[in-house]
C-alpha cells in the first residue's frame, strides 16, 4: 500500500507501550512509522506497506526480542528488509545474536539525539537501497547530508592518533566545530593505547595514523583489540594513511581497523565513515 508521502515507511517492534510511543514520536517527522507489540501485529503491518526499516526494541525480556524476529524473519527475507535492533542497555551476546541474525545495525537506546536515531536509521535505509541498486558499491561512499551525519557526532569523544603535531592540528580545526564532538589526542600508538585503557567506555571511534613512532598504528589497533574490554572489541578503529593500495588495507582490515581515510584527510570523506561506523 502507497500513500501520498514520499517518507520511507518503518515499522518499530517493542512489547513495551511507552517505548513504542516515545520512538514513534521520535521518528514520525523523517518516517512513516507502524509500531506493533506483537508477531501477528508486524506481519499485519508488512501485509499492508512496503516497509523500508524495521527496528526491533530489546527491553528487560531480550529473549522476547528475538523471538518476534524468528517469528517476522520469513517476511523479512522474503521482502529484503534491513532490521535494526534497538537496546535499552547494551549486551555482547545480545550484540552478537543480532548480527548472527542479518540485522545491519545494533544500538543502545538513549545515546545521542533523536535527530542522531533519525540520521542511523536513514542510513541503514539509504545503505539497503544501494545494495539493490548499486551491487558491490562500498555504502561509505554514499552521500550522507553534513547536518544530519554531524548531528550523530554530538555527546561523542573521538581519541585521534599521530605523531606530527601539524596533522593533529589540522584535524582538530577540521571537527572541533562539530557541535557537541570532543576530541582527545595521542602522539603515538602507545599513548592511544593507554588512554584507551583508561577510559575504554568514553570513546565512539579512533582514528589511528599508521606510521608513528614507539608503536605504529597497526600495532596498536592489535593491543587495543586484545584488552579484556568489551568496548575494544566494538570501537570502530580507522587507518589515516597515504598508503591505500589493496595490499595496505588488507594490512589494515587484519589488523582489526574497519577501514582508512586517505591523507591528507577530507572532510566529507571523514563524515561518510563517521556516519557508517560511530558508535
Amino acid at each position: 500500500m502507497s500513500g501520498i508521502s514520499d517518507k520511507k515507511h518503518i515499522l518499530i517492534v517493542s512489547g513495551e507501550p511507552p517505548v513504542l510511543a516515545e520512538m514513534k514520536v521520535n521518528l514520525m517527522d523523517s518516517f512513516e512509522v507502524s509500531i506493533a507489540s506483537e508477531v501477528f501485529a508486524a506481519l499485519s503491518a508488512f501485509g499492508m506497506y512496503d516497509m523500508s526499516l524495521v527496528i526491533i526494541h530489546i527491553g528487560n525480556d531480550s529473549k522476547k526480542a528475538f523471538s518476534v524476529f524468528d517469528g517476522i524473519s520469513a517476511s523479512v527475507k522474503e521482502k529484503d528488509v534491513p532490521v535494526m535492533f534497538l537496546a535499552e542497555n547494551g549486551c555482547g551476546e545480545d550484540e552478537n545474536k543480532a548480527f548472527e541474525c542479518g540485522a545491519v545495525d545494533y544500538a543502545v537506546r538513549g545515546r545521542g539525539t533523536a535527530f542522531a536515531l533519525n540520521a542511523r536509521v536513514g542510513l541503514r535505509i539509504r545503505e539497503n537501497q544501494q545494495k539493490k541498486t548499486a551491487p558491490g558499491k562500498e555504502a561509505d561512499s554514499l552521500e550522507v547530508p553534513f547536518g544530519v551525519t554531524e548531528a550523530i557526532l554530538d555527546g561523542k569523544t573521538i581519541l585521534v592518533a599521530d605523531d606530527v603535531r601539524l596533522n593533529r592540528e589540522i584535524i582538530a580545526g577540521m571537527l572541533l566545530g562539530i557541535n557537541g564532538l570532543t576530541l582527545e589526542f595521542a602522539a603515538d600508538g602507545s599513548e592511544a593505547v593507554e588512554k584507551f585503557s583508561k577510559q575504554p567506555d568514553r570513546f565512539s571511534l579512533i582514528l589511528m595514523d599508521v606510521q608513528m613512532p614507539v608503536m605504529d598504528g597497526i600495532k596498536a589497533a592489535k593491543a587495543i583489540r586484545n584488552l579484556g574490554y568489551e568496548n575494544a572489541r566494538r570501537i570502530p578503529i580507522i587507518a589515516l594513511t597515504a598508503d591505500v593500495d589493496s595490499e595496505d588495507t588488507a594490512k589494515y582490515l587484519k589488523s582489526g581497523m574497519n577501514g582508512f581515510i586517505e591523507k591528507p584527510m577530507d572532510y566529507e570523506q571523514f563524515l561518510d565513515i563517521a556516519a557508517k561506523h560511530c558508535i
